[in-house]
């Protein structure tokens, strides 16, 4: 996530709304895509040959992040997986790279990659001053960047969603290209967030209608998928006094489409 407030009515908010299934089966057909890739986390554990519950690179991120990517900081029950931010008791930060609270993600550094197509993710974010929650693309080169962040969201506003690219410029300098969109709030239900990924062009979608657009930074190589729920870091602070934990990023489901 390459971006680097809360008040009391927050409280019990954060994971708001119904622990059993958070929709019926959606169609997977898309009238003029092929379905290349997809998990509707239907079963009981996390689906190995899609995803790994870690970067390739360890537990831990860059970004001044306070989580540690633990094994058992996510469930896969009742259609849908979820990613569960919690504070580590400070007698385990041994076994937490000395960090101050766990939580979940899934990449699939290795396991599936893709150039260019449509990527979709139905999921409900978590309120609270400190959380992060981000669905994005990484090459499966595993050289940064480019990266397309399909959402990012902030827990202390968590109606707005951001959009960005990265890239290197001739020089090797980072750029980046960054949108935002107003909408709902994204943590009182299930949303679904995509984007169209086509040559010199990336258009973001919200619940099916476009929301940004960009022709800056479009990545032209495979790229593999990342869902996680980040705990502090530069963009968005230390979780506070008002932070209700736990947090959970809910994902109803992961789909891939390519073009016909």
């Amino acid at each position: 996530m390459g971006h680097r407030l809360l008040a009391l009515t927050c409280l019990g908010l954060v994971g708001a709304g119904p622990a059993t299934r958070p929709s019926e089966p959606q169609p997977i057909e898309k009238n003029g895509w092929t379905l290349t890739f997809h998990d509707e986390f239907d079963g009981t554990r996390l689906d190995e040959s899609k995803w790994s519950d870690h970067y390739w690179h360890g537990r831990t991120h860059a970004n001044r992040e306070l989580e540690y990517y633990a094994p058992d900081a996510y469930e896969v029950a009742d259609g849908r997986l979820r990613l569960i931010a919690r504070p580590a008791p400070p007698e385990n930060w041994k076994n937490t790279a000395g960090l101050p609270y766990t939580s979940g993600m899934i990449e699939g550094s290795g396991k599936f990659s893709q150039k260019y197509g449509w990527v979709e993710i139905r999921c409900r974010v978590p309120m609270g001053k400190g959380f992060w929650p981000a669905f994005w693309l990484l090459p499966a080169t595993r050289k940064w960047p480019p990266e397309i962040d399909i959402l990012e969201i902030l827990g202390h506003d968590p109606s707005t969603v951001y959009f960005t690219t990265h890239w290197l410029d001739d020089k090797r300098k980072h750029l980046s290209d960054g949108h935002r969109w107003k909408g709902p709030d994204f943590s009182a239900d299930y949303h679904t967030f995509a984007v169209d990924w086509e040559p010199g062009l990336i258009v973001w979608y919200v619940d099916g209608v476009e929301r940004a657009r960009t022709t800056k930074g479009v990545p032209d190589e495979p790229m593999y998928i990342v869902a996680n729920l980040a705990v502090g870091g530069d963009w968005p602070g230390k979780p506070n006094a008002f932070t209700v934990f736990p947090g959970y990023m809910d994902i109803d489901y992961i789909r891939v489409y390519r073009r016909n």
